[in-house]
Formats: C-alpha cells, sequence, structure tokens
C-alpha cells in the first residue's frame, strides 16, 4: 500500500463556494507553493517557447551573414526544433513522476545552457548547427515543460487551472515584450548579430534557470538536501498504460492536436491567407497583436472557469470558438472588424486550450502519471502545431488559393469540438490525502 503526497504545504481548498473564496485560498498559498510555482513561471521565461520571439530576427541575421537561404534558415532554427524538442516530454515527464521535478530541471538547465552557448560557435557548419539546436531545444523542452505542469498540479490542486493559465501567460506575454529587445540586439543599436545574442541568451539561461532549478523547483514532501534524499511519496491517479486506451484520453488529445492547429496555421499564413481576402499587412499585423492579447485573456478566464466546475460542457465553447473564428475568416472578405472578431475567438480558443489540456489531464486521471499523460499530449499537439501550416501552405501553392486547405481544417477542428461535447462526467476529486486505492474513480471507458 502506497500513501500519497501530504497535503500540510498544499494550497488549501475553502470550504464555501464562490470566486471570492477560491482567490482568497489562492492568495493563501503557503511560502513553499509560492516559490515552486514563481519557478516555474522562471523557467518558462527562459524556456524555448518563452525565447521563440528571438528567431524572427536571427534567421535574416543567420541568412545574411552565412549565405544562407532563408527557408533553410527557418528549418534548422524553428521547424526542426520545434517539431523534435518536444517528442522528450512523454520521456521527461515519466523521469518527473519517478525521480521528481528536481531531479530532472537542474541536469536539464545545465545542458540547456551549455548547448545554448554552443550555437554561435558551430560557424558554418549547418548540420552541427542543427545537431546543437535540436539538442538545445530537447534540454529546454525538458526542463521547462516537462517539469512545470507537475509541480503546478501538485502544489495547486485546488487552483491547477489558473495556475496552468499563468505558465500560458508567461510565454504569451515573453514573446510581445521580448520581441523588440531581441531585434534591438541583433540588427538594432546593440550590434550583438546573432551569434553574441545566442551567448546572452546562454548566460541569462545559466543565471536564472540553473539557480530557479535548484533552489524553487520543488514539490510537496520532497526532500531539500541530499543527505534526506528518499524516494518521493506517490500520488493518486491512473498509471500511464491504463490511461493511454481509454476513449477520455484518445478524446482529448485528438481534440487538442485539432483545436491548436487551426490558430497556428492562420497565424504563421496570416499576411498571405488574409491578403487573398483584401487586406493589407499594417492591418493584418495589427489582428495578429488582438489574437496575442486575446489569448492572454483566454488563458486566464478559461483558467479561472475550469478551477470552478465540475461540468465537462464548459470545454466545448473554448474549443468551438476555433471553428467559428476560422469560418468567420474564411467568409470574410473586407471587413475590419469581422477580421478582429475572428482573430480575438482564435487567440481566446488558444489561450484556453493551453490550460485545458493539463487540467483535463489532471482532473480525469490525477497525479500518478500525470507528467507523462500530459508530456505526450503535449507532443501530440505540438506536432500537429508544426506541420498543420506547412500542410495549408502547400495546399494553396497546389491550389492557388487558402479556401480549400482552411475550410478542411474548419471541419477538423468542428470535430475536435463534437468530441470534446461528448467527454464523460468528471470522476470524482482526487483526494491527496487518502492512498491512491482509495481514490480511484469509476467509470473510465476504454
Amino acid at each position: 500500500m502506497t500513501t500519497s503526497a501530504p497535503t500540510g504545504d498544499l494550497v488549501p481548498s475553502s470550504s464555501e463556494a464562490g470566486w471570492r473564496s477560491y482567490l482568497v485560498d489562492l492568495w493563501k498559498a503557503p511560502p513553499k507553493a509560492r516559490a515552486a510555482v514563481a519557478g516555474c513561471l522562471l523557467l518558462v521565461l527562459v524556456s524555448p517557447s518563452g525565447l521563440s520571439a528571438m528567431t524572427t530576427f536571427i534567421v535574416p541575421a543567420f541568412a545574411k551573414d552565412t549565405g544562407t537561404a532563408k527557408a533553410a534558415g527557418i528549418l534548422v532554427f524553428v521547424t526542426l526544433p520545434l517539431l523534435v524538442g518536444p517528442v522528450v516530454l512523454p520521456f521527461a515527464g515519466r523521469w518527473v513522476d519517478r525521480l521528481g521535478a528536481r531531479r530532472v530541471a537542474v541536469p536539464a538547465t545545465v545542458l540547456y545552457a551549455a548547448l545554448t552557448a554552443l550555437v554561435p560557435l558551430c560557424g558554418s557548419s549547418t548540420p552541427l548547427l542543427t545537431v546543437v539546436l535540436v539538442l538545445a531545444s530537447v534540454f529546454g523542452f525538458m526542463a521547462s515543460l516537462g517539469v512545470v505542469f507537475k509541480v503546478v498540479s501538485t502544489w495547486l490542486p485546488q487552483h491547477k487551472g489558473i495556475g496552468f493559465a499563468l505558465i500560458g501567460v508567461v510565454s504569451s506575454l515573453a514573446s510581445a515584450v521580448l520581441s523588440p529587445l531581441f531585434q534591438w540586439l541583433i540588427d538594432g543599436g546593440a550590434g550583438l548579430g546573432w551569434k553574441g545574442t545566442y551567448l546572452l541568451v546562454a548566460a541569462v539561461i545559466a543565471l536564472v534557470a540553473i539557480p530557479t532549478a535548484v533552489f524553487l523547483v520543488s514539490e510537496p514532501g520532497e526532500p531539500h538536501t541530499a543527505e534526506r534524499e528518499t524516494a518521493l511519496p506517490a500520488l493518486p491517479g491512473i498509471p500511464l498504460r491504463k490511461a493511454i486506451p481509454t476513449r477520455v484520453w484518445i478524446t482529448i488529445a485528438i481534440s487538442l492536436a485539432f483545436a491548436a492547429a487551426g490558430p497556428m496555421a492562420v497565424r504563421q499564413n496570416a499576411v498571405d491567407f488574409f491578403g487573398e481576402r483584401g487586406f493589407d499587412e499594417p492591418t493584418v499585423s495589427l489582428a495578429l497583436s488582438a489574437l496575442f492579447a486575446a489569448s492572454v485573456v483566454g488563458l486566464l478566464v478559461g483558467g479561472m472557469v475550469l478551477d470552478r466546475t465540475d461540468r465537462p460542457w464548459v470545454v466545448v465553447p473554448m474549443l468551438g470558438a476555433v471553428p467559428a473564428g476560422l469560418a468567420i475568416a474564411l467568409a470574410n472578405h473586407g471587413s475590419t472588424p469581422l477580421l478582429f472578431v475572428a482573430m480575438i475567438l482564435l487567440g481566446f480558443a488558444t489561450g484556453a486550450e493551453s490550460a485545458l489540456g493539463p487540467f483535463l489531464i489532471a482532473r480525469y486521471f490525477g497525479l500518478a502519471s500525470f507528467a507523462q499523460l500530459q508530456g505526450l499530449t503535449l507532443a501530440i499537439s505540438t506536432l500537429f502545431l508544426g506541420v498543420a501550416p506547412v500542410v495549408v501552405s502547400a495546399a494553396e501553392t497546389a491550389t492557388g488559393s487558402y479556401t480549400a486547405p482552411v475550410l478542411i481544417l474548419t471541419a477538423l477542428t468542428v470535430v475536435g469540438a463534437v468530441l470534446a461535447a461528448v467527454l464523460p462526467k468528471f470522476p470524482p476529486p482526487w483526494r491527496t490525502e487518502n492512498t491512491p486505492d482509495h481514490n480511484r474513480p469509476a467509470g473510465m471507458t476504454t
């Protein structure tokens, strides 16, 4: 018989219903919980996701410096790291579930910083540069997304929705704030170029991520010194091998993958797609800003709503905003207000979906294999994120129009929303004060 994690240090669950109690309880989080969540946000800030704005300016500078085509630069700096990096997440999740968050985060952050520092030293060797960038992405995702969702789930069992939302908010705001900074560093007044910027970023990762992993990242019941190291207490939940074949997990994975693909395909092809519909580039740029702003709102609203509901149907309007936004974008020809409506819907759904995945996994399957399940689900969604824009662009090249590929994409997102609508009732909450054997919910359909 195994025991669950102790609850003395967790954020308390309110005995009263209502938003005020929910927010007060979150505010009363114990110091260890606050430190752990702050550490998670710092890890996300310097993660590949948080630093993604850098590649927009790195690629042109790299192409100019080496004489490489921009398309090849995008493949090396963006596509391959994005496709390969998240593949490690299910394995990272397994290690986190077995060893603990800190034991995974510390070596991963060290390797992430070291490999990032090696990037400018690869010279003009594109194959070597590709390998180093992919490995840096692998360890960067392992140190951040492979760790933070599990830490938030264990420290904030009653507030995990808003905790997951904060992770997405940090990533979104980092992209917005750091974009002009990276432009200034690479080809602006700082004059560091792409190589100097990579060295600076590596130093920042080392100075921020490594101490964060050592001193802030933790889980309830986790020892804080090497002399006291023992096995982490088991958490309640369903084992990975039993969760994956269930209709519930398959439905969640498919719904989130389809929902993620829609907004990303539109974002990456926005200038040409909306140009085909009569919009100039400055207008499209403003509409994209509206999308990013709406994603922050979607993250916060979605996270709080998920924390306060026991009804799976609330997932449907969140995912349903994607086909609604795509349909408006597809039918719109020249109406600026409708353009912004479409982008706000897509942005809101993007934000809500970021908190939705880990919330549903924790709610249906508990925490025993949470990091592994979340890593696998996120890897599948990321694969769709990377492939959808390329497929839509290729289809436009073949057909001469974005209408057919976006129409197909809209249909797929409708399927995702319909699948979410048939999710079963949430099982009883996983009570961390009891053993997993006393927490197993009935009715999980295989």
